[in-house]
Formats: structure tokens, C-alpha cells, sequence
């Protein structure tokens, strides 16, 4: 076989822009080139490595499947690149790839970002919205959080905080439902449903199923779930700690002292973020702030 040199620099940095960024404007921008500099780039590395990478690169960015696999190890290349400059102080931003559910994105982790940001200087922080394991499987990500239990994955995951169920309500509602029974909660009014924390787990603990009220709103969106309690169209059940924040705002309480009991927030690794010193150090500053109580 023959040994044929590595691609040049400029066109595996051409193209790990052009994937990353998912458009050629962006691209140009960051790496201050022309599109035809950046197209005889791409042309360059397909030629060298004799891999076909692109379907096409405009309007959008498509990969071949061997180019979706090549990206991965050049991504990796840059990332350490990048790594190595941004722990040598030489004023490289560094990016890290966070992946969370809906629910965490908005109730949790935004408003931590403005803290994490100054917690980690010369970091780019990328937050997308998944509930799948894809997302660290491929390395699409550096750090998940996921609703889990810690056992079910490796020795790295941390437990950013244990969760319990609780009957949320409005603060107008609270003294009259306190003392209701499960079964008059949970046949005597309305409920409102996200499907990752159902009212069926607490009517099989109470014995009521064949009496228990259908959900007037089901929704995978619990912020929507949340606005709907607040207006009055129900009682929710849904983590405790995750909505405490968004809780007060809307004027929204815990309204029964039953508890039920739920899995963790867990902060997973990909094998990629794993490998990371500056990815550990901001899943550090992420468990730290978990620790925090609610401001």
C-alpha cells in the first residue's frame, strides 16, 4: 500500500468548521477564508484521503456515511488541538458539547449558564436538547444530563441530585388539598400529565387505578405542564427539586405531603468528553452548583 502523506492542516480544519457549524457562511467566517479557498480545501482532503465526505456543502451541510465517520476523528483532532492551546493560556476558546432534556434545558441548566460560563473561562459552551443516549453513544456530546439510575451506566456517572414526585398546586389550592386523601387527589380532581412522571404510579401505590380520573392534559413538555397548573386546569406531579425555580415564579407549591419516590439527574460522559480534561473540570462546576440550594 502506498504511504500516502496526511491531508494538510488547512483542509481538515476547513472541514471540521464546515460539519460543526452545519453551514458555509459561519464557516467562512470563523476561519476567514474565501468559499472558494474553503472549496478547494474540501477538494484537497477528498482527493488525499480518497474518500468521498460530502453529498453536498450548500445550502446545507450533508455527509456521505464515510464522511460522517471521518468527522468524527478529525473533530477529535481539533478538539484536542483546541484543548491543548486553551490549557496553554494562549487565549483559544475551547468548545463543550452539553446535552440535556427539554425539561433540564430550560428549568435547570439555563439559568446556570450565565455561572457556568464565568465558572469556565475560555470555554465555548454548545447546549443541545436530546432525551436519547445517541447523543453519547456517537459522541455527539461531551456531557449529558439524563433521568436515570446511576447503576444503570458506568462508574464515571455523577449524581447531580435525587428526585421525589410531588402533587404541585397552586398556593390558593394548597390548604384545601393537604389533607386529601390520595384516592379524593386523584379522582376528585383535574390532572395534568407529563408522560415521564404519570399519575398510574401513585394509583397503583394507593390501590385506586379503576377509580383514577383520566388526565385532562398530557404533555412532554413540562414547562407547558407547569403553565397549566399555574392557570388553575390541575394538579401536576412532577419532580420536586427540578421545578422549584420556575414554582415560585409562577406562584405554584407543594401542595400534599405525599411523596413519590423517582430516579436521579445524573451527569454522564461521552467516551470522547471522558478523555477531556477541561470537559471533567466543567462537569466539576456543573456538580457543584447542583450542590447549591435554589436560588
Amino acid at each position: 500500500m502506498t504511504n500516502v502523506p496526511l491531508p494538510p492542516l488547512h483542509a481538515l480544519v476547513a472541514f471540521e468548521a464546515l460539519v460543526r457549524h452545519g453551514a458555509i457562511a459561519p464557516a467562512l467566517a470563523e476561519l476567514g477564508v474565501t468559499r472558494a479557498a474553503l472549496t478547494g480545501s474540501l477538494a484537497q482532503l477528498e482527493e488525499r484521503t480518497g474518500l468521498r465526505l460530502l453529498v453536498r456543502h450548500t445550502p446545507g451541510v450533508e455527509l456521505t456515511a464515510e464522511g460522517a465517520d471521518y468527522y468524527q476523528a478529525v473533530s477529535v483532532f481539533a478538539r484536542g488541538a483546541a484543548d491543548a492551546l486553551h490549557a496553554l493560556d494562549c487565549g483559544r476558546e475551547t468548545e463543550i458539547r452539553l446535552a440535556a432534556s427539554p425539561g433540564v434545558s430550560r428549568l435547570w441548566l439555563a439559568p446556570q449558564l450565565a455561572r457556568l460560563r464565568a465558572a469556565c473561562p475560555g470555554v465555548s459552551l454548545s447546549v443541545s436538547v436530546s432525551e436519547t443516549l445517541s447523543d453519547l453513544e456517537r459522541n455527539q456530546c461531551d456531557i449529558a444530563v439524563r433521568y436515570c439510575r446511576p447503576d444503570d451506566y458506568d462508574s464515571d456517572a455523577r449524581v447531580l441530585w435525587h428526585e421525589e414526585l410531588a402533587v404541585i398546586a397552586r398556593a390558593a389550592d394548597a390548604t384545601a388539598l393537604a389533607l386529601a386523601s390520595p384516592a379524593e387527589l386523584l379522582t376528585a380532581h383535574a390532572l395534568l400529565e407529563h408522560p415521564a412522571f404519570s399519575w398510574q404510579r401513585l394509583a397503583e401505590r394507593s390501590g385506586v387505578v379503576a377509580r383514577m380520573r383520566e388526565p385532562d392534559l398530557v404533555c412532554h413538555d413540562m414547562y407547558a405542564v407547569l403553565m397549566a397548573c399555574a392557570r388553575g386546569e390541575g394538579l401536576a406531579l412532577l419532580p420536586q427539586r427540578l421545578t422549584a425555580g420556575l414554582r415560585r415564579r409562577l406562584g405554584l407549591v407543594v401542595a400534599h405531603p405525599l411523596r413519590v419516590p423517582a430516579k436521579s439527574y445524573v451527569l454522564l460522559y461521552s467516551a470522547a468528553g471522558r478523555e477531556r480534561a477541561v470537559v471533567r473540570a466543567c462537569a466539576d462546576v456543573l456538580a457543584a452548583m447542583a450542590g447549591m440550594p435554589e436560588a
